[in-house]
């Protein structure tokens, strides 16, 4: 499990969500398997107010901003990796 805090736009509004993201697991010889998920706790507007209750009363609602909580989530993650890549060899170039 991961702490998932990212800012995703929906329809033209700004959300700050806060919650829990699993990668999930291959399927193997003791488990089936489970799917990358996320856990909302909050989502906040940009006034501060948590809105996640009336989010979860619409269920597509809801999973649309799973949706583009996770992808946001694993877009930082991945330009985390890239950045410390580059710093590694920018690095590596000083050394040498």
């Amino acid at each position: 499990m991961e702490y998932l805090h990212v800012s995703v736009e929906i329809n033209g509004v700004k959300l700050e969500v806060i919650g829990n993201y699993w990668p999930g697991e291959d399927e193997s010889m003791n488990s089936p398997g489970e799917s990358e998920s996320v856990e909302i706790n909050q989502i906040l507007t940009a006034n501060g107010d948590d809105v996640g209750g009336m989010v979860a009363y619409f269920e597509n609602l809801q999973e649309h901003v799973e949706q583009a909580a996770m992808e946001a989530h694993i877009g930082r993650k991945e330009l985390q990796r890239e950045e410390a890549a580059i710093l590694r060899r920018e690095m590596a170039q000083e050394a040498a």
